[in-house]
């Protein structure tokens, strides 16, 4: 009987733990993207697969309207973390904003530009006297373009800038002879028989710090284990898309309903095979140091204005890429 009455008691317990709400309730964060974006697909993943809620979180996605609305959400406490490119969060900071990068989203260029079939542009050296389709800037597509035409010496090119998301529009018109663009455009583009003419990404082999997250210093001293949970989730989901690119195509497919599936996951392979998702979240100083030398080129930035040290915290992505 006395060991009846134990296991009884037992079953009693474990019942009742059962019953009881967890007092690990998972901890709320909130992440201010600028644009709902293809190129933002590690976010997804982490979201999707339920990979921020094993680390503890419960991760509100809001879609800013553009980064430094994004920005400006995190610096007002509407938002923990922002997603953009990381020389917004730079450039608040120099207005007295103390903002800090702490994970790579997006790792390298995802700008190509593409002409149509039967178009006599091959390469760069043909661009001479023609009218370019390109985003309205602030867009990173038209600063590099901008280099890009101004290290060639093509001062005769013409630039024909449209809303981002548009910059067909104007070659299928007449009005431009090529366009650039990011994904998915560039894969809507290839299935209409359009041609890549220059690769922007191959140029920086994802060695460029194009999107990052970023929190504010006050948030990493106030709350360190939500944000290194944050980034650890996002080395997890980045880590899953290179070993099982089928979960990235999935959860791509399910982001983008709207878009063919052949477009979604054409974009999806070249992003991964061309190291625009980053292996790690891990922000290299040669990575930013290629953003930043972009807005020193568009006198955005002054030289030595800005350093690695002031503007990256990458300690919570090394102790997540060190993890097994």
């Amino acid at each position: 009987m006395k060991y009846v009455r134990s296991l009884l008691g037992s079953a009693l317990i474990a019942a009742s733990c059962l019953a009881a709400p967890s007092s690990f309730a998972a901890e709320k964060a909130v992440i201010y993207q600028a644009f709902q974006s293809i190129q933002y697909l590690p976010l997804y993943v982490a979201m999707d697969e339920g990979i921020f809620t094993k680390h503890g979180l419960e991760v509100q996605k809001v879609t800013a309207g553009g980064g430094a609305q994004g920005v400006a959400a995190v610096i007002g406490g509407h938002a923990d973390f922002s997603l953009q490119d990381p020389m917004t969060a730079v450039l608040a900071n120099l207005k007295g904003a103390s903002l800090v990068n702490v994970a790579m989203v997006v790792s390298g260029v995802p700008v190509w530009m593409v002409a149509p079939p039967n178009s006599p542009i091959k390469s760069i050296d043909d661009l001479k006297d023609q009218t370019l389709s390109v985003a309205l800037p602030p867009s990173t597509s038209t600063y590099l373009l901008q280099k890009l035409l101004k290290d060639k010496g093509l001062s005769n090119v013409k630039l024909n800038t449209v809303a981002i998301g548009t910059e067909l529009s104007p070659v299928t018109a007449g009005r431009a002879a090529a366009a650039v663009l990011y994904q998915p455009q560039v894969e809507q583009a290839l299935a209409s028989g359009f041609k890549i003419v220059y690769d922007f990404a191959k140029q920086y082999d994802g060695v460029y710090a194009f999107s990052t997250i970023d929190t504010l210093k006050s948030t990493i001293q106030k709350r360190p284990q939500m944000v290194q949970s944050f980034v650890s989730a996002m080395a997890d989901a980045e880590k899953l898309m290179r070993s099982s690119p089928e979960t990235a195509y999935r959860v791509a497919v399910q982001e983008f309903p709207s878009l063919e599936k052949n477009v979604v996951e054409a974009a999806v392979k070249r992003l991964l095979d061309q190291k625009i998702y980053p292996a790690t979240p891990s922000i290299s100083r040669q990575a930013f140091q290629s953003g930043l030398d972009l807005q020193v080129y568009i006198g955005n930035i002054k030289q030595g204005e800005v350093t690695y040290d002031s503007a990256v915290d990458n300690s919570f992505a090394e102790k997540a890429s060190a993890k097994p």
